[in-house]
């Protein structure tokens, strides 16, 4: 479901790619803060909750700036460079997961590990190598 809802999101910003990557991102944000303010008060009632200051703020943080980055290079490299890239781009997630929870976490990595994130890197460059 993800995968799919990711590639529908993909050629509809190519569809709407003339317009400017920071008008984009911003509607999204906007969009996406609209429909989900009804849901979550639905869910969570966040007038019963009495947050701490420094967690607004950490995910107000995260929410506009963490995310609006993120949007801005996820809609540069889908314009620059297509569709098919940008989803490949999303096969690099495990691969820096792992490499980062090894040097902040500690975490081993086990020889399935390894033969996995070998496996995604074969795959990103069968299908870089096709096109």
């Amino acid at each position: 479901m993800g995968s799919t809802c990711y590639v529908i999101g993909g050629v509809l910003t190519l569809k709407i790619s003339k317009k400017k990557n920071e008008n984009v991102t911003g509607s999204i944000l906007i969009w996406a803060t609209i429909i989900l303010i009804p849901l979550v008060s639905f869910i969570e009632q966040p007038w019963e909750l009495t947050p701490r200051l420094d967690s607004t703020i950490s995910v107000i943080y995260l929410g506009l700036v963490s995310t609006g980055i993120a949007w801005l290079l996820r809609f540069r490299i889908l314009v620059k460079n297509g569709l098919i890239f940008q989803s490949q781009v999303s096969y690099l997630i495990p691969i820096f997961g792992t490499i980062l929870s090894y040097i902040f976490l500690k975490e081993l990595i086990t020889f399935k590990v390894l033969i996995s994130l070998i496996a995604v890197v074969l795959g990103i460059y069968f299908v870089k190598k096709a096109n």
